[in-house]
């Protein structure tokens, strides 16, 4: 679980081992997040205010528990106000955006008179508050952060998914939290063979404080649908069998290739294509199905650039053509999960922390994966996967 101490001095480098969400369950994995945090896990009451952020936040947690909307307002920014990146389109906020309304929703979800101080983790420009308290169930976590509103003004706000560095934070602490300790121990001295550092405050910007994402991969370059082109590799055996399944129009073998969950989705989706093009009557329906199936075949019978190798989870990333010229918006990527003897595709149509930081160019630098793996690492490529 998440290291817990009485009161943490300083703040320290932590690794937060990262799950992976596959079609609706948490995977433990070798992913991490590293970061700067310092570990509370004391009462609110006890929770002693040193820096601005610090007594924003205390600010924020009073004003709620004693309803006072003037001071809540005095720090408070809600989520969609609060600056964003370049291409982040997703927008967090009530129907009623006041901040009376903002109190009394939170007071609705949360029993702020017995909150726990969990941590608190410097991400960027950011300053991040980990919290917990009980709910009408289950004691639940949550997370402001101060950070710059669009006014550049440093406010206060909720960690959502206007936030995605954050938001993927809290994901990390809510599976310590509702796991056992032996699916996510503490983080021993590792050193994984990629430790990228997410642009939190744009591309453009040094990071005062860096949030890192590590994991091991491989870059390669694998045409799948190139039957000449051999390979040992069981993963990479398994992507081209699911081709193939597709290419030949065998569907319920095509559907078997994924996750139960993800495999009922592609199922529904091959049915619904089906059906359209037996509704139409002209002759060019028999191409309905090759239209439909294009970008799906497309994707998967390109060349595999590079494995995230978080065994018993891959990240399949995939890029038309030979070679080392494709381009980020070119590359694709598919989920790859190792059970026992056998290999799912998963997450078919689905999305969620991960790859909200994934897919967002601002944030996750897609060139990085062209070079080889760190120089300080040792050799953590995927066996016979060349």
């Amino acid at each position: 679980v998440i290291p817990r101490c009485a009161f943490a001095q300083k703040f320290e480098t932590t690794r937060l081992p990262l799950p992976i969400n596959i079609d609706g369950r948490q995977v433990s994995c070798p992913l991490y997040l590293k970061l700067e945090m310092k570990t509370y896990n004391i009462p609110f009451d006890k929770f002693s205010a040193g820096n601005k952020a610090e007594a924003m936040f205390a600010t924020a947690v009073q004003a709620i528990r004693s309803r006072d909307t003037a001071k809540f307002a005095s720090v408070w920014t809600s989520p969609d106000q609060m600056k964003r990146l370049s291409g982040e389109t997703t927008t967090v906020s009530l129907t009623d955006n006041s901040t009376a309304n903002w109190i009394n929703t939170a007071r609705s979800m949360f029993q702020f008179d017995h909150l726990t101080v969990v941590a608190e983790i410097l991400v960027g420009p950011d300053t991040m508050f980990v919290w917990e308290a009980p709910t009408e169930s289950v004691p639940r976590r949550a997370a402001f952060y101060v950070g710059f509103d669009q006014k550049n003004q440093t406010r206060l706000s909720i960690a959502s998914s206007n936030a995605p560095v954050l938001s993927l934070i809290k994901s990390a602490f809510d599976a310590a939290q509702t796991t056992d300790g032996h699916a996510y121990p503490p983080v021993p001295k590792i050193l994984p063979s990629y430790p990228f550092a997410i642009a939190i405050a744009g591309s453009d910007k040094p990071e005062t404080h860096p949030a890192y994402l590590e994991f091991n991969g491989t870059p390669i370059d694998f045409p799948v649908g190139n039957l000449k082109v051999t390979s040992h590799n069981l993963m990479l055996a398994f992507m081209r069998k699911a081709v193939r399944d597709l290419h030949s129009g065998r569907n319920d073998a095509f559907a078997h290739d994924f996750t139960p969950r993800s495999g009922e989705r592609v199922k529904q989706w091959l049915d619904a294509i089906a059906l359209r093009n037996r509704s139409m009557k002209t002759p060019a329906a028999n191409m309905g199905m090759n239209a439909a199936t294009a970008g799906m075949q497309a994707a998967l019978e390109s060349n595999v650039k590079f494995v995230l190798d978080a065994d018993p989870v891959y990240l399949v990333f995939q890029a038309a053509g030979p070679g080392n010229n494709w381009t980020p918006e070119g590359l694709s990527y598919s989920y790859v999960i190792h059970e026992g003897d056998t290999y799912k595709i998963a997450n078919f149509s689905a999305s969620d922390d991960l790859d909200d930081v994934l897919q967002n160019p601002a944030l996750f630098d897609k060139n990085s994966l062209k070079t080889a793996p760190h120089a300080q690492a040792p050799a953590q490529t995927i066996p016979h996967l060349r």
